[in-house]
């Protein structure tokens, strides 16, 4: 096993190596073909076409085969062949969604699993939980929650998978609920040597804590149980603003930064710069009681808007559908990162429009194909009120936010220039919210929007030892190794 490990530490290196690994996905696909009729696709088939595809065309790959399991079992037998010593093939977990934008994080030339078929939603209302299959969105669970007047503390826009909530999990409902790792009961996995368990506190505490922002590192997830909340009516909406408010959608959003106190009051801004005479705002509010905006918003509404979208007394589905936000679009190229925030200023918000405004006439001076340049903002209050023991340590006592800044291209031979631009934009907003006291060097970054080049410190902090140690623990042969994403080996 030892001479297997450092074969693959050395693929890097090595042009057979690479052709190695093309071999164990082939011979991956082969046996799981015969092993799963029925469930394999290959490249000119529908259904690998929708297996891989993924958000941002950019971290999409060419899969040698896809894989759609229908059962437990089915998921056992994959990793056992993937992970068998005289193949160790590269493989990639996805469930609904394929939101992840670093490249190879849900994504992979080898063999490529598609928790399509894992949609089973059911409610348990003695013991007020909810346990939710991979294989759905967000949006598409809601529209069952909705039926039964309860929620979860899930994704706020359409087409996110559930296995949002492995990597944190921010929702509408976060400043009330916490965040979704802070509402998961229960996790059913298989685990890289393909055993199953049922994971939670009071089974497997050290794994339950692991995977609880741990991301893809332990095991493939089959079913979700959360924690289930009543849900009343909302009001919410969606209002756009020209470029010529920009100065006051800043004041409004920051007076909102620091002043709001209301739990139930939400929202989440994102400038988007495509040509810096018309970078205007779009402001999603959310109020989670209610038929009418509360005052807090008022502000915005004296602003004139140039579009605006209301719901009032209104579930939660016909809330998310006011929202155009990630509609996929197959030949879109992006990359995220994440900026943690205490809270935005006027100077700030300001600094965050310049370098918005600078990055994309930077791009195009250098004549590179740069699309767009933008940056969500996500003013939570008590957001990490109700935290719990997670790999993702989110302390009462740093309540960052997370500032979620993108670039967006066309051109493949720009990937790096894009990857890189974004980087820089993100250090220097970084360095100036820290001039403004807003941020720390050492506030952890949240892991669902982190660029894949952040050091595990800066995600993990201290929790990064123990975390190794629980994934030696759990997966000794280094299976999950074999897929992308941040890494504790």
């Amino acid at each position: 096993m030892k001479a297997a490990l450092l074969s693959i530490q050395l693929c890097a290196l090595s042009a057979v190596c690479v052709h190695g690994l093309d071999n164990s996905a082939a011979k991956a696909c082969s046996l799981l073909k015969d092993a799963l009729p029925g469930k394999v696709f290959f490249p000119g088939s529908g259904r690998y076409a929708a297996d891989i595809f993924h958000f941002q065309l950019s971290s999409s790959q060419n899969s040698t085969c896809s894989v759609e399991p229908t059962t437990v079992s089915d998921v056992s037998q994959i990793m056992k062949y993937v992970g068998r010593d005289d193949i160790r093939s590269p493989f990639a977990i996805k469930s609904a969604g394929g939101h992840a934008t670093n490249p190879g994080f849900s994504s992979t030339p080898g063999v490529q699993i598609a928790m399509t078929n894992f949609t089973d939603l059911t409610y348990d209302a003695v013991e007020q939980t909810v346990s939710i299959g991979p294989g759905l969105t967000w949006d598409k669970a809601y529209e069952q929650l909705d039926l039964l007047n309860v929620t979860v503390v899930g994704g706020r826009v359409p087409g996110v998978g559930v296995g949002l909530v492995l990597g944190g999990g921010y929702s509408w409902v976060t400043n009330q609920y916490g965040l979704g790792i802070d509402n998961i009961v229960s996790l059913d996995v298989v685990l890289p040597n393909g055993t199953f368990v049922q994971v939670a506190e009071s089974t497997h505490p050290d794994l339950f804590f692991a995977m609880k922002g741990g991301l893809n590192n332990f095991g493939v997830v089959t079913k979700f149980t959360l924690k289930a909340h009543s849900q009343p009516s909302i009001w919410g909406g969606v209002i756009n603003y020209g470029a010529e408010q920009n100065d006051a959608v800043i004041q409004a959003l920051a007076d909102f930064s620091i002043n709001n106190t209301d739990i139930k009051a939400q929202l989440a801004a994102a400038q988007v710069v495509t040509d810096p005479s018309s970078a205007g705002w779009e402001v999603i509010f959310f109020y989670g009681e209610g038929n009418q905006a509360p005052a807090v918003y008022q502000p915005f509404f004296d602003i004139p808007a140039t579009s605006t979208s209301l719901v009032t007394s209104g579930s939660f589905s016909e809330f998310l559908a006011l929202s155009t936000v990630l509609n996929p679009d197959p030949t879109a190229k992006g990359l995220s990162n994440v900026v943690p925030i205490i809270h935005y200023t006027v100077p700030l918000l300001n600094f965050i429009h310049t370098e918005l405004t600078d990055t994309f006439n930077a791009a195009k001076a250098a004549n590179r194909s740069v699309t767009s340049v933008l940056a969500g903002i996500e003013p939570f209050v008590s957001a990490f009120a109700h935290a719990t023991p997670s790999a993702y340590e989110h302390s009462v006592a740093r309540p960052v936010t997370p500032c979620n800044p993108w670039v967006t291209w066309s051109d493949p031979a720009d990937n790096d220039y894009a990857h890189a631009a974004l980087r820089n934009m993100s250090d220097r907003i970084q360095a100036f919210a820290i001039q403004q006291e807003e941020s720390l060097s050492t506030d952890l970054h949240y892991p669902n929007y982190a660029l894949d080049d952040t050091p595990l410190n800066l995600l993990y902090g201290e929790n990064v030892p123990r975390l190794q140690a629980i994934h030696h623990s759990v997966d000794p042969e280094n299976i999950m190794g074999l897929t992308g994403g941040f890494k504790f080996q």
